[in-house]
């Protein structure tokens, strides 16, 4: 069975949320402030509206498929909590 990278990409990030297999760092932050500035962008995520679903073109592969309005949400919380992260200084480390 093929999946397509829309599969491969929602699974890799649900599974980033489920279990959490990098932390971060950042000079000189203590472990408090790095679950600090953690919990405030999932709050900050959490709170953040979700782009209008967006419906693809209609593709003759089998493979390609709309995401699902939960796939959706898992990939845009992935994406925006990294995305805040980084921009507190932050890198994530295995």
């Amino acid at each position: 069975m093929k999946l397509s990278a829309q599969t491969w990409v929602v699974a890799v990030a649900l599974a980033a949320c489920a279990v959490p297999v990098m932390h971060w760092e950042k000079p000189g932050a203590s472990e408090a402030k790095v679950k600090e500035d953690s919990e405030e962008c999932r709050v900050q995520v959490r709170l953040s509206p979700l782009p209008p679903q967006t419906v693809g073109s209609p593709s003759p592969s089998a493979a390609t498929r709309v995401l699902s309005r939960e796939e959706e949400r898992a990939l845009h919380d992935t994406e925006n909590f990294q995305r805040c992260m980084r921009d507190k200084g932050y890198s994530a480390k295995r």
